[in-house]
């Protein structure tokens, strides 16, 4: 016999089926759900008649109580549905909203920072220039303001590598500045604008900076390796940007250059002052004594000059200066240093020369000063010149013994009967 509180039990059974199957259906869209909700008292009904042994007053019982539990069920969670999408949309949505609120913060966030770091990155960039500017208006001098060049290469535009280039007042460059070594060459025609260079697997960034419509400077940097994860358009607008900064100093630089070259250089012959050849000579003798090599000095003085100012006047003297200048400087290596000695004497400096060699270049001058033409209206005269020849170290192994023993050689070419070249070694 069946206990007395299995139908009880048992007609919970059809309810809870059929609460699954309701919420089931409303969690599911169209056709799935219609179908969900028909066969719930089709399963409710199997459920209960599941129960076979039941009496027939008791299972009509049963039956009436499950379907009653049935529609308890179906209707507490259609209404429970009906609640929650009423009651909870508001919040969904809300919570919607706050998610992609967050989201715009987020961005805002981010792009602030971004902005940030931009802002101080500029901040930095221009305090470096301001410096820079400012370093080379207060410079009065090339070494001054070679530092202040250098950090605006190196700190502002981020090359390490560089060469700085000069042009002089006949638009020829001139190296001034460089850092690095094994650095490809400059292009020997300078491009009218910024541009990169493909060299030997490396990479040059050409920028050629002008003022009033001429170049006057030329830079030539080497990109690093660290540059290769940025913009090649962004690296060269900010060099451009800063070499723009730079114009002014370059000017000024390049005129304290012409005016050292000038301050260096005799204003009539075109050759260094004596000051200069002293301290070239100096230098000379030390390298001669450390590397044990060996130089000769020529000391040049045109013959009876005193008559050639007297006959025609000082301007034609100096025109004859000028021009006997030119001929000694066109008449030697560009490694031999020429200068004004005194008036009319001329000294030659021929490092590392052989004796002999030496005796011909001097023969060489000589020859060609007498077979020059000097015409000053309708007078043409002829200049010769004396030379004197004195070597180191078997003339001297200092300064005043060196110079002595040229003087000494061209006083005698002098006494010899003028326009000849002796050497010291010969008359000693």
């Amino acid at each position: 016999m069946m206990p007395s509180w299995t139908p009880a039990a048992a007609s919970l059974v059809p309810g809870l089926i059929a609460a699954s199957l309701v919420s089931l259906a409303f969690a599911k869209p169209g056709k799935m759900k219609f179908w969900l909700l028909a066969i719930v008292p089709i399963a409710s009904a199997l459920a209960a008649a599941g129960f076979v042994g039941l009496e027939a007053s008791r299972r009509f019982l049963f039956m009436a109580s499950a379907g009653a539990n049935v529609f308890g069920a179906s209707i507490f969670v259609y209404s429970f549905s009906r609640w929650k999408g009423k009651n909870l949309l508001p919040w969904a949505t809300r919570l919607e909203e706050l998610k992609k609120s967050l989201e715009r913060e987020e961005a805002e966030r981010l792009n602030l920072i971004r902005e940030s770091e931009s802002l101080e990155s500029e901040t930095q960039r221009s305090v470096k220039t301001y410096r820079v500017v400012k370093g080379l208006g207060e410079a009065l001098n090339w070494e001054e303001m070679a530092p202040h060049m250098d950090f605006a290469i190196q700190q502002c535009m981020g090359f390490k590598d560089y060469i700085l280039y000069l042009a002089d007042e006949n638009s020829a460059l001139q190296k001034v500045l460089f850092r690095g070594a094994r650095m490809a060459d400059a292009p020997e025609q300078p491009s009218s604008a910024s541009k990169w260079h493909a060299r030997s697997h490396e990479t040059y960034l050409e920028i050629p900076i002008r003022h009033g419509g001429r170049m006057i400077a030329l830079l030539w940097m080497r990109a690093s390796p660290a540059m290769a994860a940025r913009p090649k358009e962004e690296i060269l607008a900010e060099a451009d940007e800063i070499s723009e900064e730079l114009v002014m100093g370059l000017e000024k630089a390049r005129l304290f250059s012409s005016l050292e070259r000038l301050s260096r250089l005799d204003g009539l012959t075109g050759v260094h002052r004596r000051k200069v050849f002293d301290d070239r000579l100096l230098e000379e003798i030390r390298r001669a004594k450390a590397f044990r090599t060996n130089f000769s000095v020529l000391i040049c003085d045109l013959d009876h000059f005193k008559n050639i100012n007297d006959t025609y006047g000082h301007q034609a003297g100096d025109e004859v200066l000028k021009r006997v200048g030119r001929l000694m400087q066109e008449s030697v290596y560009e490694t031999d240093f020429v200068a004004r000695y005194g008036g009319e004497e001329f000294v030659i400096l021929l490092p590392q020369a052989d004796p002999k060699g030496v005796q011909r270049k001097a023969e060489t001058i000589r020859q060609r000063m007498e077979a020059e033409k000097f015409t000053f209206g309708w007078n043409e005269l002829k200049v010769t010149v004396s030379i004197g020849i004195s070597h180191f170290p078997g003339n001297g192994t200092d300064a005043a013994a060196l110079l002595a023993a040229a003087d000494s050689a061209l006083y005698a070419a002098k006494g010899a009967g003028r326009n000849r070249v002796v050497d010291a070694s010969q008359i000693w």
